[in-house]
């Protein structure tokens, strides 16, 4: 079989050079699927927007794993010195997804020249991921909805651990979470006069103070409400606030409380503003649910690591952000695993954070034993 010369490094550099936003990512999409064809794959593109699935069969039936990787960007300013710095301004890979999807690739790379002996091999290549949407597109798409499949595996770089260090978790890895926009209408008046109008002050800091006393009504669970903006009215001295606006963060470990958080929220909000004679409107933005590791295929990226000589770190308790491959992990059984990036990399989002090439190769050898392990080879 003719040798493969695949770069991931370059690869890698590549897309980060040129970032695209969530649901806008065709320029990577065409970029990746063109490296599977040179590998003499056949990709499916479009997939749940611009996402690509790509089935690599072995010489016998068995089961079906899939791999997963994202190659969204964020809307950030790039502050690096990188020779291969973001060329599209505000728009940067500031969480790593260039390096996920790279990893993908050098297993794809891998697996032509050593097919599993059994099974099959689904790599997904998954936009979106940012804003909460690709996964259940992907999911939903009939490339994948329609399969049986077995086990599923996907990583993220997680910087404040040591470096290729095997970060995992049985049960929750990720914590579920969305975006709140609660607005407030009543009726502007004279600042003279506030009384010939309604104002929304007072409902809106009732809103603010039920928001953090959210979490005291499920102790059991973790979970979390950031206030992260609000405003009332606008900046008139003559006119006395006719609206009012609340965003928020909700957070928990544990999706069934998640749901219940969302319920007692809208319910709280309608009863705040019906006192008030107010108009709500309560909207959900970028919505995640948790993502949930079975023991099975936790411990099975266990074993993987230490076969390879790598550290293991067992979490004591979920990230408290949020992954949609917990969509995926919602319909198929596997793990969400993190690889160390570095004890003192910058941190995830931040301008200066750049997905350290080194640990492209560890992710690779992980995703290739545990191909093994479920396929042989």
């Amino acid at each position: 079989m003719m040798a493969i010369d695949f770069d991931p490094q370059a690869f890698r550099h590549a897309l980060h050079q040129y970032p695209e936003l969530s649901n806008h990512e065709a320029q990577s999409a065409r970029t990746i699927a063109a490296q599977l064809c040179d590998f003499g794959l056949t990709p499916h593109t479009g997939a749940g927007g611009h996402g690509i699935v790509v089935d690599i069969a072995g010489r016998e039936p068995g089961p079906t794993t899939l791999l997963r990787a994202d190659f969204d960007a964020l809307p950030i300013h790039e502050h690096t010195q990188l020779d291969y710095a973001s060329c599209h301004d505000g728009i940067m890979h500031a969480c790593g997804h260039d390096g996920h999807a790279a990893a993908l690739l050098a297993v794809a790379a891998e697996l032509c020249q050593t097919p599993p002996k059994q099974g099959t091999v689904i790599l997904a290549f998954q936009p979106a991921e940012e804003t909460g949407e690709g996964a259940a597109r992907l999911c939903a798409n009939p490339l994948l909805a329609t399969r049986h499949i077995d086990n599923v595996y996907a990583f993220h770089n997680l910087p404040g651990f040591a470096q290729h260090q095997i970060v995992v978790r049985p049960s929750t890895f990720a914590c579920a979470s969305t975006g709140v926009a609660i607005r407030l209408y009543g009726k502007t008046s004279h600042a003279a006069y506030p009384e010939r109008g309604v104002s929304p002050a007072n409902a809106m800091s009732d809103v603010m103070r039920m928001l953090t006393q959210l979490p005291d009504a499920y102790p059991s669970t973790f979970s979390l409400v950031t206030l992260v903006h609000a405003q009332l009215g606008d900046p008139a001295f003559g006119v006395a606030p006719g609206e009012a606006t609340v965003m928020a963060t909700l957070r928990s470990d544990d999706n069934a409380t998640f749901h219940a958080m969302q319920t007692r929220l809208v319910d709280h909000v309608n009863a705040i503003a019906d006192r008030a004679k107010l108009t709500v409107d309560l909207s959900w933005h970028e919505p995640f649910i948790a993502a949930e590791n079975s023991t099975a295929h936790n411990q099975v990226v266990v074993n993987a690591a230490q076969s390879l000589g790598l550290e293991v770190h067992w979490l004591k308790e979920p990230m408290r952000w949020s992954e949609d491959v917990a969509e995926f992990l919602a319909r198929w059984p596997g793990a969400l695993f993190g690889i160390g990036s570095g004890e003192h990399h910058p941190q995830l989002h931040n301008p200066d954070y750049d997905f350290p090439d080194a640990i492209l190769a560890t992710a690779k050898a992980l995703f290739c034993r545990v191909i093994t392990h479920h396929h042989g080879r």
